[in-house]
């Protein structure tokens, strides 16, 4: 899975549920949403300023790496605010001035493309988050390279302005790869590469000044691309980058739009995206962006901070944890408590329900705020004998499956 950029601007509101705010969809937008970020990294010990490359892992743990440098800064999947990376990578001199960018596989291992200006350019690869002081694997790639993209399983992808190179995992050398030549495709403008992917299958996506290209496995050569994505119903103005997550959905920020678009795995032609993120919420601009494996995405804000949003296509949470209830069997009160799940689905959780029960009859329900981990009822509102109390938890999907405890009053 790859990792870099992103983007975001106003549209019409017509609803807002659990923090996510569905906007009236154009020609364009199938559905649009406008969101904030969970989290806001930036400030004097974050020294995020000026991002050249971020990338986000699974887990949400988060890299960035700042303008002409090949420092990359590692915050944790908790990180918030003004604070320190827990390490920082730093693969060379520091005076060299690199161009960089930052993939992850499914593996968790961690990729760094270094290309020296008016120099040479290499792939770093390290252990999950960047661990390790020194590379496992050092891989010398074409110079002028921009962009990369890795494979969950670790194919890699490195783009310059008219070619992508193709790597097995584990490759060492430039013997034996594959070349497709983006600059025989009709119909492709100046400026060439911005940015490339590569998905479970196998495509890869190219972002174009005009739209993206999508080449099928086993493509090499001047073949022709098996997939474009442009025309006016994709929404796509100024495509800027492009990203995958493990459902092979194809994301594409766009400077023009300021918005984020993910299209179908099988997208082709002139189609309009699965969804959209924009708006005043999400209110990012177009410097860079990543999408992890679980449609997690962390953007720049601004040129001094970045963000991390929840994935585009949320899951209803997992089961709540710990369910317990306290006092004694004759008590006037008994206490319900529990944890919040340990997935929320990627959707932040709205609310949890309630339900008490003797046999298969309710003689009680009761709705709480998401902040809440306890509630106590009294006996009153009980019957005596063996009862049940059922915990969930909902999100913008949905109910998680149900927590149910046993308990007694006499």
């Amino acid at each position: 899975m790859r990792t870099r950029r992103s983007i975001a601007a106003a549209g019409s509101i017509v609803l807002v549920a659990g923090g996510v705010t569905m906007a009236g969809a154009s020609a364009a937008d199938a559905d649009t949403v406008d969101y904030g970020p969970g989290r806001v990294i930036g400030g004097s010990r974050a020294q995020v300023e000026n991002a050249q490359a971020v990338g986000i892992a699974p887990d949400a743990t988060t890299f960035v790496a700042r303008a002409l440098s090949d420092r990359v800064r590692v915050f944790g999947p908790r990180a918030d605010g003004n604070v320190s990376p827990s390490h920082v990578v730093a693969p060379g001199p520091a005076g060299d001035e690199v161009d960089i960018d930052l993939a992850s596989d499914g593996s968790g291992n961690t990729y760094m493309l270094r290309s020296i200006i008016e120099g040479e350019a290499n792939v770093l690869t390290y252990g999950p988050r960047f661990s390790g002081t020194n590379p496992l694997r050092r891989l010398w790639v074409p110079t002028y390279s921009r962009a990369l993209a890795v494979s969950p399983r670790g194919d890699l992808v490195v783009a310059t302005a008219n070619e992508l190179w193709l790597y097995p995992p584990g490759a060492t050398d430039q013997e034996d790869v594959g070349v497709i030549l983006v600059d025989q495709v009709p119909g492709q403008p100046a400026g060439g590469v911005r940015d490339v992917a590569v998905d479970r299958r196998g495509w890869i996506w190219a972002a174009t000044a005009k739209g993206v290209l999508g080449f099928a496995p086993g493509a090499t050569g001047d073949v022709a691309p098996a997939a474009r994505i442009w025309g006016s119903r994709t929404g796509l103005r100024a495509p800027r980058h492009v990203d995958v997550d493990a459902a092979n959905r194809v994301y594409v920020t766009d400077a023009a739009r300021r918005s984020i678009s993910a299209f179908a795995p099988t997208a082709n032609g002139n189609v309009r995206p699965l969804r959209v993120l924009r708006g005043t919420k999400a209110s990012i601009n177009p410097r860079e962006a990543a999408v992890a494996l679980n449609g997690r995405i962390v953007t720049t804000r601004g040129s001094r901070a970045i963000q991390v949003f929840s994935t585009m296509f949320p899951k209803r949470p997992s089961a709540v944890r710990s369910v317990r209830v306290t006092g004694k069997t004759r008590a006037a009160k008994r206490k319900v408590r529990w944890a919040k799940p340990a997935d929320n689905g990627g959707g932040a959780v709205q609310k949890y329900k309630l339900v008490f029960r003797k046999g298969s009859k309710v003689v009680k329900r009761v709705t709480l705020k998401p902040g809440r981990r306890s509630y106590t009822v009294k006996k009153s509102a009980l019957r005596r004998g063996k009862l049940t109390v059922t915990v969930r938890a909902k999100n913008i999907s949905g109910w998680s499956p149900k927590a149910v405890k046993k308990f007694r009053v006499r």
